[in-house]
């Protein structure tokens, strides 16, 4: 099932499948909000700070978000 922010979806389905829930986060991450393609990830290391970088770019319509930061433990 394909799933858009505009799908309806039904609250007693969502109680009784706890991975349908599990499958829309994953999907919110993965796909462009814009033109719902698969967003395209890089990672970059600082080993100086400890930190992993990470970008996401769309190459359907070419929107790129912030970079995010992780902290290495």
């Amino acid at each position: 099932m394909r799933t858009t922010p505009f799908t309806k979806i039904d609250p007693e389905k969502v109680d009784r499948e706890p991975e349908f829930l599990t499958h829309i986060r994953v999907e919110k991450y993965e796909k462009c909000s814009f033109c719902n393609s698969k967003l395209i990830f890089s990672h970059d290391l600082n080993l100086g700070f400890l930190q992993v970088v990470e970008t996401s770019r769309c190459p359907g319509c070419g929107v790129s978000a912030h970079p995010k930061k992780f902290t290495l433990q």
